[in-house]
């Protein structure tokens, strides 16, 4: 029995008793959350209530009377309305939070009805299905079908809110809780200190590079050595680039520090004890580690989407932590596309990324995954036989749709440093510069984001500085310290015995 007439009693009651009350709760409930298979009398009620109160009118028992009986509805029920209507008057309610908690019942069997009926619906869809509908045609209808319904229960609070009712009581209570981390912390001690986290739930981070410069790397390591530090998945949609063995391979080399060659001809048995010790070390590594690999090139976006929403419900579970990981933003093969142009379809394809983890995938109101992504610039960020000086480092070089630099939290370029910044950096600073072009959030060193950096007599902005080997990235400062390294006469500041590895996670 999945109703309960008493607790429609006792929200009706409450709202025909204190009326100022339904403002609360009018983007909530709906006539469809009373149970009308039996009755239509409390549906019919809570219209009659609903219409008076948006008209700001009265709450009068007679006039309500009337104007039911002015609809011309019969009841199966042998009552006096003018009786039941005022025995709900006088009923015994108690304070606004049990109220509250009546509203939420009563909204709770109203799902679980809805559920129950698009049970019955996809069931009645698979029945009278043809037998030349593909697999992935069949799970994309279902998934329509169930996650239309489920969206509409995980909007939250869809009403304006005054930020200042709650300012003084959120500040408060985060004084005296304070949080120390806003997402899961990275394994770059400088991006964490400057950026913050880069994988806040609802949030996306994107990687611009151009091809061949790391940018699934960058991904990878991040979101992997995230994953064994906090014990969390990865879901990791692979955009028709790079298969599961390759990625095999190169996390392996990475984690082993054994050259991918080896590995992938399987020469890694015959050279030496030492190789493969380093080899087997990576087993108990990865015994928990849970990263999961989906081909999803030729797949339109929103297939890709129900894709996630299926894994997380399925595998993770409602209200768990998971990073996503997309490689990469490119048009997709949408075939109700195919009269747009490829800016607006990437711009969609993130919108909907978007959307899907930050207002669809949600916990008590609130997102909880966040999403690593990367992008390849255009022609300005090619930076083979070029000085640092011809080299654009800003958001003109990111490709396809400004509505990626729109849409995301966090946007970095990563490039090779030149061979002049190498020999001015030096060897200990690294392979490749991680700069920042955009940043919702910050850390706690706000100046390292925001204040240019004195480089003799010019002013640069900041960059973070990290070591590619072997598909393994360590961080080696940022900007500021090489100066001081430099000011100091050649001591290094950072300590590289002390970057972080697979082994310290």
């Amino acid at each position: 029995m999945i109703y309960s007439y008493e607790i429609e009693k006792q929200v009706l009651s409450a709202f025909l008793q204190k009326p100022n009350l339904f403002v609360d709760y009018i983007n909530v409930l709906s006539e469809k959350d009373f149970y009308d298979k039996n009755s239509l009398l409390h549906k019919t009620l809570f219209l009659i209530l609903k219409k008076s109160l948006e008209k700001s009118e009265s709450i009068d028992e007679v006039v309500i009377v009337q104007r039911i009986k002015d609809l011309g509805i019969k009841f199966e029920e042998d009552i006096n309305l003018l009786d039941y209507i005022r025995s709900l008057s006088m009923r015994k309610i108690h304070s606004d939070g049990n109220i509250q908690s009546s509203v939420k019942e009563l909204k709770k069997l109203s799902v679980r009805r809805e559920i129950s009926a698009t049970g019955k619906q996809i069931s009645d869809k698979m029945k009278n299905l043809g037998t030349d509908i593909s697999y992935t045609d069949i799970i994309d209808l279902a998934d329509q079908l169930y996650n239309e319904k489920i969206n509409l229960f995980e909007v939250g609070d869809d009403v304006p809110q005054n930020i200042y009712d709650e300012m003084e009581s959120f500040i408060e209570e985060r004084g005296n809780n304070p949080i120390e981390e806003f997402g899961m912390m990275g394994p770059h001690e400088k991006v964490n200190g400057i950026y913050g986290s880069l994988l806040r739930p609802g949030n996306i981070t994107v990687i611009v590079a151009r091809s061949g410069v790391g940018k699934t790397q960058f991904c990878m390591d991040y979101a992997t050595k995230v994953a064994l530090k906090y014990d969390v998945p990865v879901l990791h949609f692979d955009n028709g680039e790079m298969s599961k063995e390759e990625l095999i391979i190169r996390q392996c080399a990475a984690m082993s520090g054994v050259p991918s060659y080896l590995l992938e001809s399987g020469k890694w048995r015959q050279s030496g004890e030492e190789v493969v010790n380093k080899v087997r070390s990576v087993w108990n590594k990865i015994s928990n580690l849970k990263f999961y690999y989906y081909n999803v090139g030729g797949l339109d976006v929103d297939s890709m989407i129900n894709t996630l929403k299926r894994f997380y419900y399925s595998k993770v579970g409602r209200g768990n932590k998971m990073i996503f990981s997309f490689d990469y933003i490119k048009t997709s093969s949408d075939k109700q596309s195919s009269n747009k142009s490829e800016w607006q379809m990437v711009g969609e394809m993130v919108d909907k990324f978007k959307k899907c983890i930050q207002k669809e995938i949600l916990e008590d109101g609130l997102p909880v995954i966040p999403m690593i992504t990367s992008v390849q610039s255009n022609r300005s960020g090619i930076t083979n036989n070029r000085n640092a000086q011809n080299i654009v480092d800003d958001e003109s070089i990111v490709s396809l749709s400004d509505r990626i630099t729109q849409f995301c939290s966090h946007m970095f370029i990563l490039r090779a440093k030149t061979t002049d910044e190498i020999v001015d950096d030096g060897s200990s600073f690294g392979s490749h510069k991680l700069i920042n072009v955009k940043s919702r959030h910050l850390g706690k060193d706000i100046v390292g984001a925001c204040e240019p950096v004195q480089v003799g007599d010019t002013f640069r902005r900041n960059f973070i500085n990290l070591k590619f080997e072997n598909f393994n990235i360590t961080e080696c400062g940022d900007l500021r310290d090489i100066i001081a390294f430099r000011d100091s006469g050649g001591d290094l500041i950072t300590n590289q015995d002390d970057l972080p590895s697979f082994d310290d996670i």
